[in-house]
């Protein structure tokens, strides 16, 4: 595994590579925004660490750049700002998970290891469901229209359109699709929601929250 860290504290960046590289992951370490952006559009990362307050520009807005450029590498934000605000301001702007600092290796690892798991996924068959066919390399075609999605948002759409119909309980998607094996305390699942249910606009399909129960997405009548 490829890992981008993008972090100004120089302490925490030696450490954290050191850690890495037992583990057998390859770091590549940028210190502000701008040496973010050029290293990202490399490509050679499988996955970035971003941390939040960088010198020159701020954590959210290296997101929203990478995001409006099409790249879909996963994001995971390091940060100490423990805020709900905070948290749903960087999953808004396009990052796949959120881990506050201070933290625990072992939970950064498994972390990251999830996303990159999600993001080499084996290339299999087109989904289609009705007029929606979810492509294996991070798209969502609805009629002629293509929509790009993030790794999380296609693993999560995936996820509900084979269990289409059904109610599925938030511990379900936890597990399944961001590799939880515990109620992660934040409302990630509903900001990818929330993007989903944007990006299938005008589409013959609706997710629903099932208060107290979980998430159902089906097919409006007419679509197969």
């Amino acid at each position: 595994m490829k890992v981008l860290l993008v972090e100004d504290n120089r302490r925490l960046v030696d450490a954290l590579v050191r850690g890495l590289a037992e583990e057998q992951v390859e770091v590549t370490a940028a210190h502000d925004g701008g040496a973010a952006l050029v290293e990202v559009r490399r490509g050679d990362a499988d996955v970035v660490i971003l941390d939040l307050g960088l010198p020159d520009l701020d954590g959210v807005d290296v997101l929203r750049r990478l995001r409006a450029e099409g790249r879909a590498v996963p994001v995971l934000v390091l940060t100490a700002r423990d805020a709900v605000e905070a948290r749903v301001d960087a999953l808004e702007a396009g990052a796949d998970d959120y881990l506050v600092k201070p933290f625990a290796f072992a939970e950064l690892l498994a972390r990251l290891r999830a996303l990159a798991r999600r993001a080499a996924a084996p290339r299999w068959a087109s989904l289609d469901a009705g007029p929606l066919v979810l492509e294996p390399d991070l798209t969502l075609r609805i009629g002629t229209r293509r929509v790009a999605l993030s790794p999380r948002e296609h693993a999560l759409l995936g996820y509900l359109l084979r269990r289409r119909g059904e109610v599925v309980p938030r511990a379900d998607i936890h597990r399944e699709v961001f590799d939880y094996g515990f109620d992660p305390g934040t409302n990630v699942v509903d900001v990818h929601l929330a993007h989903l249910r944007k990006k299938l606009a005008g589409a013959p399909v609706t997710i629903e929250t099932i208060r107290g129960a979980g998430i159902r997405l089906a097919l409006t009548e007419g679509a197969t």
